[in-house]
């Protein structure tokens, strides 16, 4: 069986050429997969166990919210925590869901009011019942926001029918490494915990560059990934990727098709 290495590209941003966050994987395919539809089932496929297939698919959701967050969020936007008093509680995640959606209608009529643009949001229900082998968490939602409003007036939005649901709190992002994954990271680290995120008609999905075959040869992959330091070198994938700098590489061995490498970049700024 002939294998060959097919590189894919993900720019995080609303073009490949302002996008300031991109991620790219290198990984092997045979003759016999050169395919649309097998390369769109990449990193989907069953993993053996069902226990497997869910870790990888859980895996696989976070870097899609990752994804999202840097697609779509700069360091002008807002990240809002909004929590409940105890006799505003939800019973149920479906409660939780209509306080979020009211929380986004508030914004809107506020924007539309002041003459401002529609906001834009990607919210995350975090909550874990009791009786479920777990600690209880409280239903508390996150909401990563594009919007022109204050941040006193985005926390006053907080409400259901006039009274205040609990607290609010809104600050500015804070990019890390020119990315926005260490807070995308933090909103799903409690993978035992129930998450429901939502995000609204504008938030954008990332752009997928059609994958290019044949740029790394098997050994060359083979050869980077056994070597530490050229696999994390920044100086190493930045001559591959002119204007990008290296954030995270990772590279995994599968016994079958060999060598899997996947590299987290941010944009060099100017003059840098």
């Amino acid at each position: 069986m002939n294998y060959f290495q097919r590189e894919k590209r993900v720019f995080c941003g609303s073009s490949k050429r302002t996008a300031q966050y991109q991620e790219v994987e290198i990984y092997p395919m045979t003759s016999t997969d050169g395919c649309r539809a097998y390369d769109r089932q990449v990193g989907r496929r069953p993993r053996g166990t069902p226990e497997a297939q869910r870790n990888h698919n859980a895996k696989a959701a976070r870097r899609f919210f990752t994804q999202l967050v840097n697609t779509n969020f700069t360091e002008k936007d807002l990240h809002a925590t909004l929590t409940y008093a105890d006799e505003y509680l939800p019973a149920d995640p479906e409660q939780a869901e209509r306080d979020y959606n009211n929380f986004l209608r508030h914004l809107a009529v506020k924007c539309k009011a002041g003459g401002l643009p529609k906001p834009e949001a990607l919210g995350v229900i975090e909550y874990q019942a009791p009786g479920e082998g777990q600690k209880p968490v409280r239903f508390h939602v996150h909401v990563l926001l594009r919007c022109q409003l204050s941040r006193d007036e985005v926390e006053a939005c907080w409400h259901r029918r006039g009274r205040r649901l609990g607290r609010a709190n809104a600050d500015r992002l804070q990019m890390d490494k020119g990315s926005l994954e260490a807070l995308a990271s933090y909103l799903m680290k409690y993978t035992n915990r129930k998450h429901r995120w939502k995000r609204t008609r504008g938030i954008r999905d990332p752009i997928v560059a059609p994958p290019r075959d044949g740029k790394y040869t098997r050994r060359e992959v083979a050869r980077i990934a056994q070597d530490a330091a050229l696999l994390h070198s920044p100086a190493f994938w930045g001559r591959k990727y002119p204007g990008w700098e290296l954030n995270e590489a990772q590279a995994v061995y599968n016994e079958i098709s060999g060598w899997y490498i996947s590299l987290k970049m941010r944009r060099r700024k100017k003059g840098g």
